[in-house]
């Protein structure tokens, strides 16, 4: 289907029904921007997570939300998701919470097509955490075993005995739960511990990489970009 861009507020029986379906949800982060990236609508759980009420968030852009390279990533991917109508897919991010706290969410963005114009994106972030502890109480002692350990050179071999499971079932499991394989869970794991000492501590990022089990701080580097969308030394500025 060919659509245009048209700047016009969002009708209501496209907005209604999302606003309907997410609002209230605590572990669901759900909103809506114009094609001018502005909100026009925001969850509860977003507004949680930001910590600030509706009206706070009705009408700013995403930048004014999120500082720095992390507004500006989010603001691309709005603009992308816009001008090509094609959907955003299991994003995997990691988001600060508005208590401090860190969690994983899978970002899904998708065009607002009326009359066949867009006139605006659609995003919904699900927390990871609750879903990890509903779907197998093994998944989440992997998780704290390896947090509680994070330098050493963990094995799927030795990450599947800590959740009782064969190294095939921690496969399918993380799979079916994450969206991805125990090795791109120990990365996620290893990046999560990195922010923590990156916006905590003074710690060079040298210092970090090694810490959090990394190769070298160039492939810290590297892999800190891939997922979260800028440099730990641009996060720690924005932080």
């Amino acid at each position: 289907m060919s659509v245009e861009l048209i700047q016009k507020p969002i009708p209501d029986p496209i907005l209604r029904p999302f606003r309907e379906l997410v609002d209230g949800i605590p572990q669901v982060m759900a909103s809506a921007k114009g094609i001018d990236g502005r909100y026009v609508f925001a969850n509860s759980g977003f507004c949680d997570r930001v910590g600030l009420p509706r009206a706070a968030v009705l009408g700013h852009l995403v930048t004014d939300l999120f500082a720095g390279e992390l507004g500006t990533s989010y603001a691309s991917q709005d603009a992308e998701v816009i001008a090509t109508g094609s959907p955003l897919r299991g994003h995997l991010e990691l988001i600060a919470r508005a208590d401090g706290s860190l969690g994983w969410y899978v970002t899904n963005k998708s065009a607002l097509v009326w009359q066949d114009a867009i006139v605006g994106v659609a995003v919904l972030s699900v927390d990871l955490n609750s879903q990890v502890n509903s779907a197998h109480a093994g998944l989440a002692d992997v998780i704290d075993a390896v947090r509680s350990d994070i330098h050493h050179g963990w094995r799927v071999a030795e990450m599947a005995a800590e959740a009782g499971l064969s190294s095939t079932q921690l496969e399918r499991l993380c799979r079916r739960t994450l969206g991805i394989p125990p090795q791109k869970l120990l990365q996620r794991l290893r990046l999560e511990h990195a922010v923590r000492l990156i916006t905590s501590t003074s710690m060079t990022m040298g210092e970090i990489a090694a810490e959090c089990g990394f190769y070298d701080q160039a492939s810290f580097t590297r892999q800190f970009r891939s997922v979260l969308g800028l440099t730990p030394g641009s996060y720690r500025s924005t932080a």
